[in-house]
């Protein structure tokens, strides 16, 4: 299971199997094995190797908190497939930057630099884990940045492009 993860304004993208294998990418890199046990509604026991914590999770008006060890981390967390949950959450004002969620290669850029763009319009074509993904505006905008070429490699959390 894929999750997107956007912590005190980090973003990140979390993979986790079935066997309690995980591997975040994004601002750091972080991989492992966890078990994580429901003690009561909103609090859960994790043990992360030899680490243990209680993590306290609280909905709320913004999104989600959690608390680990006396630290609250603003967390919005979302499907990295879910294009309208980002748009949604998208301002209408200032910069949109498009990011890379994972590593890959850019297939084609579908915008050139001053390009009008409304939202909801495709903008660049990324291939990861044989996969091809169409990234769309999330607002109305031109196209002021573009920092790749048709062909170059990504990371995850790169910046592809910005719409202002």
């Amino acid at each position: 299971m894929k999750i997107r993860v956007s912590a005190d304004g980090r973003d990140y993208l979390l993979d986790i199997d079935q066997k309690a294998k995980y591997q975040l990418t994004g601002a750091i890199q972080v991989s492992g094995t966890a078990s994580v046990v429901p003690v009561m509604p909103g609090v859960y026991s994790v043990i992360d190797g030899t680490r243990t914590f209680v993590v306290r999770i609280n909905d709320t008006s913004e999104g989600v908190e959690a608390w680990i060890d006396g630290r609250r981390f603003r967390l919005h967390i979302s499907d990295p497939r879910d294009r309208a949950g980002a748009a949604k959450d998208a301002s209408a004002t200032g910069p949109q930057e498009i990011r890379a969620l994972m590593p890959g290669k850019v297939v084609k850029l579908l915008v050139c630099k001053g390009d009008e763009v409304s939202a909801g319009s495709g903008l660049i074509v990324v291939e990861a884990m044989k996969m091809q993904n169409e990234m769309k505006a999330a607002k109305n905008g031109r196209v002021t940045r573009i920092h790749v070429n048709e062909g170059s490699t990504v990371a995850p959390g790169e910046t592809l492009l910005i719409v202002e």
